[in-house]
């Protein structure tokens, strides 16, 4: 970003929510301060994965007069108070999802913003606009396929139909919609693929695998059938038979706690179903440790043509996760050489800093290109 656009966005009022998934608005809104922007993070409630947030409203689910007062009052005056509006997952400020279903008064501060003439922007995550039976049909492998997912009922009998109106109704509201998973292109027409801002690379120290004594292999399933898990810890349990195998299932830990396992893995494995990377593989990335997941190549066609060329996933799929998980322990004298270079793409590609530059370019000017890496 240029100095004459740095001072031409000193003045903006940037405000993320209503909820933090994966940390991405967290760390994006810092690296938007560091360059002059009063960019918050505001959350309707908090989670069990303690993510942090400038304020957070009120308790999940905590359906008081109190409550409700304060999310009431902070979405009716939060177009008055911001310039940008960003929301995450198909939310606003008034889509109390832990009170119940949609009612009228969903996506109310989003409309008001839209009158008010603020900039409204969009990040969507993953389910939020994932259309379940369309990505069974035409997916080989997705967390949509029944068996797949326990949601994958409701999904076809009522989620989809919110997904549509998401998509068709408040989507076209916004200024510029962006999708951290590929895929989602297939289904938000124009919009446009953002890479996780989810790492801040100072505090991720590479610690490279070894290449000799036990393998420790490491999976961290926030939800074990949208993974793939059961695939994962089936080709493991086979192989530990022929090498020497540590295998660490983390789940049920806090962020944090959960980052300082990871420092200790030669490999990770990520996702099996979803055809891309999730946050976790960033962050071990960051770390110097090579990462293992399924890719979905036919969706690499909405991601800039050089960040597909330099992508070090290693890949896998769930049809052939044992012989693709034996040809890499076969390699192992080359993990390190993996690990270096899944640093270096977390640093060219996953640069909150540099992404952060791209997205306030994108506030001043809304029609502009999305250019990353300048």
């Amino acid at each position: 970003m240029s100095k004459g656009e740095s001072n031409a966005g000193a003045g903006l009022r940037v405000l993320h929510g209503p909820v933090n998934v994966g940390n991405q608005p967290w760390v994006l809104s810092r690296n938007e301060r560091a360059l002059g922007i009063r960019s918050d993070l505001v959350v309707n409630y908090g989670t069990w994965l303690g993510y942090p947030a400038d304020r957070i409203i009120s308790e999940c689910a905590k359906r008081t007069p109190g409550s409700m007062l304060r999310r009431a009052a902070f979405g009716i005056s939060a177009p008055f108070r911001y310039d940008i509006l960003h929301y995450y997952f198909g939310r606003s400020f008034f889509c109390w999802d832990d009170y119940g279903k949609p009612n009228r008064a969903w996506f109310l501060d989003l409309h008001l913003a839209k009158k008010l003439g603020r900039k409204i922007f969009i990040t969507l995550q993953g389910c939020d606009a994932r259309l379940s039976s369309r990505s069974a049909e035409i997916n080989d492998f997705t967390p949509c396929k029944e068996g797949h997912c326990q949601a994958v009922p409701v999904c076809r009998s009522q989620l989809d139909r919110r997904r549509q109106m998401l998509i068709e109704q408040i989507l076209p509201l916004a200024d510029r919609v962006f999708v951290l998973n590929p895929e989602l292109v297939r289904f938000v027409p124009g919009a446009v693929f953002l890479p996780y801002a989810s790492v801040e690379l100072s505090r991720f120290s590479v610690s490279l695998p070894r290449t000799d004594g036990a393998i420790r292999i490491v999976h961290a399933p926030s939800d074990p059938l949208l993974k793939g898990s059961a695939y994962i810890i089936a080709a493991v349990e086979r192989l530990q038979k022929k090498y020497p195998i540590d295998f660490q299932l983390i789940k049920g830990l806090t962020h944090e706690e959960a980052l300082k396992r990871y420092q200790d893995a030669d490999l990770v494995i990520d996702q099996l179903l979803a055809g891309w990377y999730g946050g976790l593989a960033v962050e071990v990335m960051a770390m110097g440790k090579p990462v293992a997941a399924y890719i979905r190549e036919n969706d690499l066609s909405f991601v800039p043509r050089q960040l597909a060329d330099d992508l070090p996933i290693l890949r896998v799929r769930p049809d052939t996760i044992e012989a693709d998980l034996e040809k890499l322990i076969l390699r192992r004298a080359e993990w390190p050489g993996w690990g270096e270079a899944s640093r270096r793409f977390v640093e060219k590609w996953h640069d909150p800093a540099i992404i952060a530059r791209s997205m306030v370019r994108a506030y001043l000017s809304t029609d502009s290109e999305f250019l990353l890496n300048q």
